[in-house]
C-alpha cells in the first residue's frame, strides 16, 4: 500500500474555496434577476461594471506582482458582484468600478490576498464609497416591511440588494450544504431580533434585504470571522449588538454593514480568547482574573490570601 505524506491542512471532502465562491454567487442569482427586473437596465449596467472591473483589476494586480492568475476561483467576481449589489441603482457607472478597485486593491491585495485581509473587502469598499461620495451613495428611500408582499418585492428598496429579502434565503442552502457555518448567522439574527424588540424598534424596519445579506453572506466571510465555534457565536452576538445600536439611532440598512464592519475589527481578538486551552491549564478568564488579583495590594489592606 502506498501512502502520500503532505503538510496540513488536509482536505477531507469535496468542499473547495472555488466551489464556495461560485455557490454564493448562485445563491445571489434570484436577487440579481429581481433587481434587474425592478430597476431595469441601470441595475444590469451596475452589476456588469462591478464584476468586469473587479476581474480587470484582479488580473492587472496579479500580472504586476507576477502572481498566478486566479480568476477561475470566483473570488474577485464575487467581490465585484457584491459591491454592485450594495449601491443605489441611481449611481453613475463609475461608482461600482471605483468600489471594485478599492475592494480588490486595498481591501484584498494590500493585506496579502485571499485569507489575509482584516476587513471584508466588500464592506471596506462600501465604507470608502460612502465617505468619498456620500451624497451619491445615499439611497432615494429606505425599505419598510409593510406587508408580506414586501418580502417578495420591496418597492421602497434603495439598494439593489434590498429589492427582495426572500430572494436572499438561498443563503440557507449554503448553510445546509455546510459551505457556511450556521453559528454566526443564527446568533447574529437572533441577537438583532431580540435586542430590537427590547429597545422598541419596529421589526418592519429591521428585516431588510441589506440585513439578511449581512447575516447570510457578509458576516459569514471566512477570512474575517473567527474559526472557533464559541468565537463564532460571540462574533455573531457582537454583530447583532452593533447592528441594533446603529439601527436604533439611524437605520437598519446602514446598520447591517457598519455592524459587521466594526465586528471585523475584533474578530481576531475573539478568536484568540476562545481558542481551546490544553487540558489542565487555565482558561482565558481564569488567567485574567489571576492577573488582576495579583495587582491588588492586599498586604497593604491587611488582607492575606493564599496563592
Amino acid at each position: 500500500m502506498t501512502f502520500t505524506i503532505s503538510a496540513p491542512p488536509h482536505r477531507k471532502d469535496e468542499i473547495t474555496f472555488k466551489k464556495i465562491n461560485w455557490s454564493k454567487m448562485a445563491a445571489l442569482l434570484p436577487v440579481i434577476l429581481i433587481s434587474i427586473y425592478f430597476f431595469g437596465i441601470p441595475a444590469l449596467g451596475i452589476i456588469l461594471a462591478g464584476v468586469l472591473s473587479a476581474i480587470v483589476f484582479e488580473v492587472a494586480i496579479q500580472k504586476v506582482f507576477n502572481q498566478k492568475i486566479s480568476i477561475a476561483d470566483g473570488h474577485a467576481i464575487m467581490i465585484g458582484l457584491m459591491v454592485a449589489l450594495i449601491v443605489p441603482p441611481e449611481v453613475p457607472i463609475w461608482i461600482p468600478m471605483a468600489g471594485s478597485l478599492f475592494a480588490i486593491a486595498i481591501g484584498k491585495h494590500i493585506f496579502g490576498g485571499i485569507g489575509s485581509y482584516v476587513f471584508n473587502p466588500v464592506l471596506a469598499a462600501w465604507v470608502f464609497l460612502n465617505l468619498a461620495w456620500g451624497s451619491i451613495m445615499t439611497p432615494v428611500s429606505f425599505p419598510q416591511l409593510g406587508a408580506i408582499s414586501n418580502l417578495v418585492l420591496e418597492n421602497g428598496a434603495g439598494l439593489l440588494i434590498g429589492v427582495s429579502p426572500i430572494a436572499l434565503l438561498g443563503g440557507l442552502v449554503l448553510i445546509y450544504l455546510k459551505y457556511v457555518e450556521w453559528r454566526i448567522p443564527l446568533s447574529y439574527f437572533m441577537t438583532t431580533m431580540v435586542l430590537a424588540l427590547l429597545v422598541g424598534d419596529n421589526l418592519s424596519h429591521v428585516i431588510t434585504g441589506a440585513f439578511l445579506f449581512g447575516v447570510l453572506f457578509i458576516a459569514t466571510d471566512m477570512a474575517t470571522s473567527p474559526v472557533t465555534k464559541n468565537g463564532r457565536v460571540v462574533y455573531g452576538i457582537l454583530c447583532g449588538i452593533l447592528t441594533v445600536i446603529y439601527g436604533h439611532f439611524d437605520n437598519y440598512v446602514y446598520a447591517a454593514f457598519y455592524g459587521v464592519f466594526l465586528a471585523n475589527c475584533v474578530s481576531s481578538f475573539i478568536e484568540n480568547v476562545t481558542l481551546p486551552r490544553p487540558f489542565g491549564t487555565e482558561s482565558y478568564l481564569q488567567n485574567k482574573y489571576r492577573s488582576i488579583m495579583k495587582k491588588i495590594p492586599f498586604e497593604k489592606l491587611g488582607v492575606s490570601i493564599d496563592e
